[in-house]
Formats: C-alpha cells, sequence, structure tokens
C-alpha cells in the first residue's frame, strides 16, 4: 500500500511540476519575443533534437542490461526524438 501512495504521490508531484514549468517557460516566452526566434528556427532546432535523440538511444541500446541507465537514455533520446519532429512539422 504504501508503494502506491507513492507512486501516486510522485504522479502528481510531475503533473504539477510540468505545469508550472509550462506556465513559467510559456509567460517568459511570449514576453521576450522568443517564441518567433524558436518559431523562425523551428526546422533547425528539430533536426538537432532528433541526431541528439538518436544518439542517445543508440548510446542507451549499448549499455550493459543489468542497469538502468539503458533504458532512461532510450527513453530520453525517444522523447527528444519525438519532440524534434514535432517541430519539424509543417505549421497550420
Amino acid at each position: 500500500m504504501d508503494g502506491l501512495f507513492r507512486g501516486a504521490g510522485v504522479l502528481l508531484f510531475g503533473v504539477g511540476l510540468t505545469w508550472l514549468l509550462t506556465v513559467v517557460l510559456g509567460r517568459a516566452v511570449s514576453r521576450r519575443g522568443l517564441a518567433f526566434w524558436v518559431w523562425d528556427r523551428s526546422g533547425a532546432i528539430g533536426r538537432l533534437l532528433i541526431a541528439v535523440g538518436f544518439g542517445l538511444c543508440v548510446v542507451g541500446l549499448s549499455q550493459n542490461s543489468a542497469g538502468t541507465t539503458g533504458s532512461s537514455l532510450l527513453l530520453f533520446g525517444a522523447l527528444l526524438g519525438m519532440a524534434g519532429i514535432w517541430l519539424i512539422l509543417p505549421g497550420p
């Protein structure tokens, strides 16, 4: 039962932290004009994220299967790759 509460707490902490970062970064980006800078360079940033994500996936796959480092690198690389693909998709 203790593990269930701990997992729920970690999940709620992650959701709250994600919401807080989204609000704070969204306001900072919209006030400074950084959104237009990122929008203009989204193709290059997306390709860079895809390359870094692919590299992390390769490193994660080459790690020893006994530890959790390899799976963490694989997951993080996949997330970076998905973010990069999202950035290079055509806009509305």
